[in-house]
């Protein structure tokens, strides 16, 4: 899509990731494999941009839930390997093995599925991984059932099971206090198995919550997330993200029409009049389609034109209208900037007018537009 046909756009820091990633490799130490979390369009930020600087940055591992998009990677030249995590329904697994994707399985029924396709290939045995829910309570494998459905699961022939992990996130004090107490339950686990002659070269406990607060164990791989893109997966009780920088630079569009209507209506009469305190109004292509949301009751949201905080007076389908001082300049064509850095419209702000998360407002966002690297 060109931009001067919709001209809207999001703009990726790669320095920022690159950074991001940085500081996570100082917190997990040497030896310990770092298994990048893309999943959901990388958090938003655009799936394969942002794959590429990890895998130019030598991540070990990328996880995503979806196979199109782990097909989006491999189309855009992406080699690292690919963990698809849960979400794959056994008739699927075939084609999942069939493109080379490390699958996640969560029961018997998807190892077996992993098995008879690897037969039916004739190839080599494939690396699987293996989710447990250590307390979580959304999938894979109950806890108290594990030691035993992964002994049966490596028995089967066709695979190897190559990761063990688990997913415990948390964002205030009660949920970290339950996280540390079922993560002990995991890792007696590992050791369980490995007392039983089943040594898994991969395990995984740690994302974002944990890494964010300086956790470290005794696993060979973290999963990071949130923190990648500078996101803040906790509550601000427990933990900033200000070693972590924003992977988001900002989403941004262009004018495509002034209006003087000093003619009238006057303000405070019908449509956006009624809301109106200048005599200038200006649009871009950037409404609820795109991913932006209306302004709460009683709040004032902005966008920055050159400096200048033009206030947000209506979000329709497709156009953002904004008010225009008398002092300020503006024309066809001129750059808004709708989100973005850590001022007036930065992300947490934005989300917050709008009265969601900003990882809400990240996802209306995701896939709506193209994506520049910055």
């Amino acid at each position: 899509m060109s931009l001067e046909t919709h001209p809207t756009w999001m703009e990726l820091d790669a320095s920022a990731l690159v950074h991001n990633l940085g500081e996570v490799r100082q917190r997990i130490g040497g030896g310990v494999r770092i298994i990048a979390s893309v999943k959901a369009n990388g958090y938003g930020h655009g799936i394969v941009p942002v794959a590429r600087v990890l895998a130019d940055a030598g991540v070990d591992m990328l996880a995503t839930g979806s196979f199109a998009e782990a097909l989006a990677l491999r189309a855009a030249g992406v080699e690292t390997p690919v963990l698809l995590l849960a979400g794959t329904l056994p008739g699927g697994m075939g084609d999942v093995v069939a493109q080379g994707f490390i699958p996640t399985i969560i029961d018997l029924a998807g190892a077996q599925a992993v098995n008879r396709a690897v037969s039916l290939a004739a190839t080599a045995p494939t690396d699987i991984f293996i989710k447990v829910d250590s307390g979580l309570g959304r999938v894979g494998v109950a806890l108290d059932a594990a030691q035993g459905l992964i002994a049966e699961i490596a028995g089967l022939p066709n695979v190897i099971v190559r990761g063990l992990y688990t997913h415990l996130s948390f964002q205030d004090a009660d949920g970290m206090a339950y996280t540390e107490q079922r993560l002990a339950l995991f890792y007696d686990l590992v050791q369980r198995l490995k007392a039983a002659g089943l040594d898994i070269p991969i395990t995984q406990a740690l994302a974002s919550s944990a890494l964010l607060l300086g956790w470290r164990d005794d696993c060979t791989a973290v999963c990071p997330g949130h923190i990648l893109f500078g996101l803040n997966p906790v509550s601000a009780e427990l933990a900033g993200v200000k070693p972590f920088h924003a992977a988001l630079a900002a989403i941004k569009s262009r004018v495509i029409q002034v209006r003087d209507h000093a003619g009238g209506p006057e303000m405070g009469a019908g449509g956006y009049h009624g809301g109106r305190r200048q005599r200038r109004t200006a649009v871009a292509p950037c409404g609820l389609n795109d991913g932006y949301a209306p302004i709460g009751p009683g709040l004032d949201g902005v966008v920055l034109h050159g400096g200048h905080e033009l206030r947000v007076i209506g979000v329709s389908l497709e156009h953002l209208t904004v008010e225009v001082p008398d002092a300020v300049h503006i024309a066809v064509g001129d750059e808004l900037v709708i989100v973005g850095g850590d001022g007036p419209v930065a992300l947490d702000r934005v989300a917050r007018w709008q009265g969601r998360r900003p990882i809400d407002a990240l996802m209306a966002f995701s896939a709506r537009m193209p994506v520049k690297v910055v």
